[in-house]
This record gives C-alpha cells, sequence and structure tokens, in this order.
C-alpha cells in the first residue's frame, strides 16, 4: 500500500515541526507564550492566567524630586533614564534590561 503526501500535508507537517523548535526556545525563557503554526505568529497566553506575567506600572509626576526619588529606588542593572529636553520629558525604562539579559 502506497501513501502519497501532497504539498499540503508536507507544509503542515513542516510547520508543526518548526512550532515545536520555536515553543522550546520560547519555554527556556520563560515567557508565557506559544508559537502555533499560522504564519509562526507568537500568541501571548497571559491572558489566560490569573495574574500578570510580570509587574507593569506608571509614574506621571510633575514633581522633578518625585521622579528622581521613584526611579532612583527602584534602579537596577539595565534600567535607563531618556530625557527630551527640547519638549521637558523625561522616561525611565526600568527594566530595559542588558545587551545579555534584555528586559
Amino acid at each position: 500500500m502506497s501513501q502519497n503526501l501532497d504539498a499540503t500535508a508536507i507544509n503542515q507537517i513542516h510547520a508543526l515541526i518548526s512550532a515545536q523548535g520555536v515553543n522550546e526556545i520560547i519555554s527556556k525563557i520563560g515567557a508565557d507564550a506559544v508559537a502555533l503554526p499560522e504564519n509562526f505568529r507568537i500568541h501571548d497566553l497571559e491572558k489566560f492566567n490569573l495574574n500578570r506575567f510580570r509587574f507593569r506600572g506608571a509614574l506621571s509626576t510633575a514633581s522633578i524630586d518625585d521622579f528622581t526619588r521613584y526611579s532612583k529606588d527602584l534602579a537596577d542593572e539595565g534600567t535607563r533614564c531618556f530625557i527630551d529636553a527640547d519638549n521637558m520629558r523625561a522616561v525611565s525604562v526600568l527594566n530595559l534590561g542588558t545587551i545579555d539579559e534584555p528586559g
């Protein structure tokens, strides 16, 4: 008995194997995401969890002292402050990370 695979079946097998490889990489970094064989788009699974994957927040203030204190208190390796002097704005990114460990 001979079984022939058409191009569609071969493409589906290829997609499943490729998605499995991507999912192995995703699991190593600990992200709540999965790659499905839909053009290998990564789907975020956080919405199905009881809690967020990690903390998110923002501080907006007109007080330079409050901004500085907040940024210093939460600063870690990889924290960056971007200053826009023309528009008198500053943004501290606390989880930007480093080259070796991006945030």
